[in-house]
């Protein structure tokens, strides 16, 4: 089983530096000290972001925009063999590392997730879901980017996150689930353990959330559109499981007889992904990007970037 000393933790941040100082103080005092920290800047506009996480000791990278190009940036330019991630805008429990740590108990372990509770709810909210994750559809089930870890060099031979989806993108969202399925896919297995706890702030509101969740739905069209064309039968069946829960959901949630905006920005995002997903090249199972992106530098070891 790995220890904290093969372990680095990846922060991936733009332009919210109180944030990533509050979440930089909470991984201090939750975690071993043999762990290494590196923060990946997604092309903040000050250098705000670098002088927190030089202030925090933090080692620092920076990195185009968007979350999957920060975080594959972040796979890079760690040397450990496990890495872990986690937003800024989350605080984690004491023992999430060890948690984390403990679910690699065998080879076949390529990934380990946590729960991801938001501020709002209580911890003592039952909560229950499978340890074990071995089939490419609980992908979906697997976890949330907010709080997982994984084996560098599985996510090497895969080739990272899908550049094109995640936050900071048009496609805001399903790169967390995208790896966990082409993780599975490839006959690894994953662990989620309910005990490693990290804390959420969500911090959108009115148009902001509604936006928030569009793009969320453009993330899991263009998941459905990817494997639609990798896979008809298994897209299928991606496509029906996420439209049944998010049907359901709508349901239990309905006010006077209608979805919230939310909701139907989110469904209207699902079927805007998965056209656009048909006309983004494919390499392998990663989208290829159209364009280039913006600002990604040649990192040097000291953290500076050669732009």
């Amino acid at each position: 089983m790995p220890s904290a000393s093969d372990t680095t933790v990846i922060v991936c941040s733009r332009n919210r530096a109180d944030m990533l100082a509050d979440a930089l103080a909470a991984i201090s005092t939750t975690s071993p000290p043999e762990i290494e920290v590196l923060v990946v800047d997604s092309a903040s506009d000050t250098d705000d972001t670098r002088q927190v996480a030089l202030e925090r000791n933090a080692h620092y990278a920076r990195s185009g925009k968007g979350l999957s190009i920060a975080r594959n940036v972040g796979i890079t330019t760690a040397a450990r063999p496990i890495v872990v991630f986690t937003d800024d805008d989350c605080l984690p429990s004491p023992g999430w590392i060890e948690h984390l740590l403990s679910g690699f108990d065998s080879e076949s372990v390529a990934a380990v997730t946590g729960r991801m509770l938001d501020h709002t709810v209580s911890a003592d909210t039952p909560y229950a879901r499978p340890r074990r994750y071995d089939a490419p559809l609980s992908g979906l089930d697997a976890g949330h980017g907010a709080v997982m870890a994984f084996r560098r060099e599985v996510l090497l031979r895969l080739g990272g996150f899908d550049d094109v989806m995640g936050a900071g993108q048009r496609l805001a969202g399903a790169e967390d689930l995208d790896i966990f399925i082409r993780i599975l896919r490839a006959g690894a297995t994953i662990v989620h353990d309910g005990a490693c706890v990290v804390t959420h702030a969500n911090t959108r509101v009115g148009e902001a959330y509604v936006h928030l969740h569009h793009g969320y739905g453009l993330g899991l069209g263009a998941l459905v559109g990817k494997w639609l064309r990798l896979d008809f039968l298994f897209g299928v069946r991606v496509f029906w499981t996420l439209l049944r829960r998010s049907l359901a959901r709508i349901a239990r949630a309905k006010r006077g007889g209608r979805a919230s905006p939310q909701d139907r920005a989110l469904i209207t995002g699902v079927f805007e992904g998965i056209r656009e997903a048909r006309a983004i090249p494919l390499l392998g199972e990663r989208f290829v990007p159209a364009w280039s992106p913006d600002g990604l530098p040649t990192l040097r070891a000291d953290g500076v970037s050669d732009e």
